[in-house]
């Protein structure tokens, strides 16, 4: 009875697939069929659509082939001196190892506090290295008050100097 059934179902599958599809069953419909597109009326316009104007063809300019005389020609102003800034003090390269950004900003800190100010700068520019060179983490926040540090020391080295 079991193998009836079973011969069954495969006879059933086997006549199935054999069979062509229906090309009713599996109409495709465009749904952009029904979108309106103007560049389709250029070849054949509607009768209801609005009439359209040629586009005008461009002016021809005449090409200048003159020479334009000597005194016409106006001398380039001369380029002006750019300012140059003051070189900065040389700072010596510390390498420090403080495991987070809050670490090196409490470090910077102090050696501000004492009036160390190539200590605070070489902290900055070591953790803004550090933050650069992707080993270190640091807010936009952080960074930021980072830099500020930075240029804030170098302009106090220099009145000091």
């Amino acid at each position: 009875m079991k193998q009836r059934i079973l011969a069954c179902g495969v006879v059933a599958v086997v006549i199935c697939l054999q069979t062509p599809a229906m090309p009713a069953n599996f109409k495709i419909d465009n749904p952009a069929a029904n979108i309106y597109n103007p560049a389709t009326n250029m070849d054949n316009p509607s009768p209801i659509s609005p009439p359209t104007q040629a586009i005008p063809k461009p002016e021809v300019i005449k090409v200048i082939t003159e020479a334009v005389p000597v005194e016409q020609v106006k001398e380039q102003p001369r380029p002006k001196p750019q300012l140059q800034t003051p070189p900065k003090p040389a700072i010596p390269k510390k390498s420090y190892n403080f495991k987070t950004v809050g670490a090196y900003v409490n470090a910077a800190k102090k050696a501000f506090i004492q009036d160390d100010y190539r200590e605070f700068i070489s902290i900055t520019e070591n953790a803004l290295g550090r933050i650069d060179a992707g080993t270190l983490k640091a807010s936009k926040k952080t960074r930021q008050k980072l830099t500020n540090y930075r240029t804030f020391g170098y302009g106090l080295l220099q009145q000091a100097e």
